[in-house]
């Protein structure tokens, strides 16, 4: 769409008090298809993360490259800083050649836009909403903001409401849709079928619960939640993947000094029937115990020392318990909890009781249920982003 008289010459002053032209040294480009991803905040990296492992998947090599707004150097290696002013954003797009331009929610900024769009780059507005679209960049020049939103291709609301505040903003109804948000989601860690149905064979009925990436601090509060939880749990069977290694054979020697039969999975692939306490001290293959547990205790998490990502274990239907040290996944637990998906353990004498409640199947079930819904959810928006990416990419090659 042409740019009105008035934004033209607002960005014609623009570009005569352009910043400093120096340019960021960027390694050669790939082969291949490039998507420009633009975020505004550190957090939406990981959205992107995950858009580029579904994209990963076909065959054609669709490479993303992404810059960060508010950048830092913790962030090198997954973006790069946003190109600032009107030369170094042509010199961006110049050497990065990109097909197609995704532009995560946040300020719509007028100098890169205005760039992005005099390339002849299609761009895709993600996460959209009406937040804070009067103080966009240059958004008191009359038409600016309509000229911004009727120069994206398509824009992905995250709702019926937003979608209504950004056409009344100018954005043309046909290139709306509503999807809600796209969310970053882990992916499913596999497992070999015939371990699963092993190990399933020779647990059979007993009830089950899993501490994984399990550190030496939790061992105290692991031996007295299971004493506690199997008084009313009969044959009640702990699987403890260590967070390394080398710590399982100290974790199987503090279990047994509890005075629980405790069996290492390198002396037997499957638990006996005795087995109180089965510690995993080969491959973790963490992909096949989320799949055998119900119910999931995040190692690391009550005593600090760094934990599992909760969507791991969540996508695979059991249901996590955690306790308040969940960092770098705040964001993680945080919407797993709130819907009910996930529990916070406060204290170590809260696990137990817990994982005794748990252990009821309906409960359980519940929380799984919930569990799969949330990172299924975010899962089903990025996969309606991946196909619409590969059309866009499709009609530009026709």
């Amino acid at each position: 769409m042409a740019r009105s008289l008035k934004i033209a010459a607002y960005m014609a002053g623009l570009r005569r008090s352009s910043p400093d032209a120096s340019q960021t040294a960027y390694p050669d480009r790939p082969d291949g298809a490039i998507v420009w991803a633009r975020c505004s905040r550190p957090e939406q990296l990981t959205a992107i993360e995950t858009l580029q492992r579904k994209l990963s998947d076909d065959a054609d090599a669709i490479q993303i490259i992404v810059t960060v707004s508010d950048w830092n150097p913790s962030l090198a290696g997954r973006a790069w800083p946003e190109p600032k002013g009107k030369d170094k954003i042509r010199a961006f797009l110049a050497h990065w050649r990109p097909m197609l331009a995704i532009w995560m929610r946040g300020d719509l900024d007028l100098v890169l836009l205005d760039a992005i769009q005099s390339a002849r780059v299609p761009s895709i507005l993600v996460d959209a909403t009406a937040d804070g679209i009067d103080h966009v960049a240059g958004g008191w020049v009359p038409g600016a903001i309509r000229s911004l939103l009727s120069g994206f291709d398509t824009v992905l609301a995250v709702d019926s409401a937003s979608a209504e505040k950004l056409i009344s903003a100018g954005a043309p109804q046909a290139r709306i849709v509503v999807t809600g948000l796209m969310e970053d989601c882990s992916p499913v860690l596999p497992c070999t079928e015939a371990d699963r149905r092993d190990v399933s064979a020779a647990i059979g009925t007993r009830p089950v619960w899993l501490a994984a990436a399990a550190r030496a601090n939790d061992c105290k509060a692991l031996c007295r939640a299971h004493l506690e939880a199997g008084r009313r749990a009969h044959r009640l069977l702990l699987i403890i993947v260590p967070d390394t290694p080398d710590s399982a054979l100290q974790l199987a020697e503090d279990m047994r000094q509890f005075g629980f039969h405790v069996t290492l999975r390198s002396e037997n692939p499957e638990p006996s029937e005795p087995t109180q306490v089965f510690v995993v001290d080969t491959e973790p293959d963490l992909g096949l115990w989320y799949r055998i547990a119900p119910v999931t205790y995040l190692g690391g998490t009550l005593f600090g020392g760094g934990c599992r990502d909760p969507f791991e274990p969540a996508a695979l239907g059991s249901a996590v318990l955690h306790g308040p040290h969940v960092a770098p996944y705040q964001r993680h637990t945080a919407r797993l909890t709130a819907a009910v998906a996930a529990r916070l353990i406060g204290s170590a004498d809260t696990l137990g009781p817990t994982v005794e409640s748990l252990l009821s199947p309906d409960k359980a079930a519940t929380m799984a249920h919930a569990a799969w819904d949330v990172t299924s959810r975010g899962a089903d928006v990025t996969n309606q982003i991946v196909s619409l990416i590969r059309q866009r990419l499709e009609d530009r090659v026709a």
